[in-house]
């Protein structure tokens, strides 16, 4: 029974992630046609999926939870111009760095 339970997780965890591959693929095809600054909010669009499919699995922690929110908060800032998201983007940077550095 925990034996199926496992492999019914493990099966989960791949489809939730072949999906995540789906979505990347696809995202790097249309990056082929589209503006220049949609390849940032599409990897940090990826960043959130994933994270989620972490959350979904039990194995996201307190700080990826946090990160996330602010992803999905922020995201969007790319519709107020490249400046406003490339500060959104340093804001993440830092602190994944400083989350590194405590690891």
């Amino acid at each position: 029974m925990v034996k199926d339970m496992a492999k019914d997780e493990d099966k989960d965890l791949k489809d939730d992630l072949f999906e995540l591959f789906c979505f990347m693929l696809s995202s790097a095809r249309g990056l082929m046609d589209e503006p220049k600054v949609y390849g940032p909010f599409r990897i940090v669009d990826s960043v959130s999926r994933l994270i989620s499919i972490l959350e979904k699995h039990q194995l996201a922690d307190d700080f990826l939870v946090r990160e996330k929110k602010k992803i999905e908060e922020g995201k969007y800032s790319v519709m107020d111009g490249e400046d406003k998201f490339r500060e959104f983007l340093d804001g993440l940077m830092v602190d994944f760095a400083e989350e590194l550095k405590k690891r």
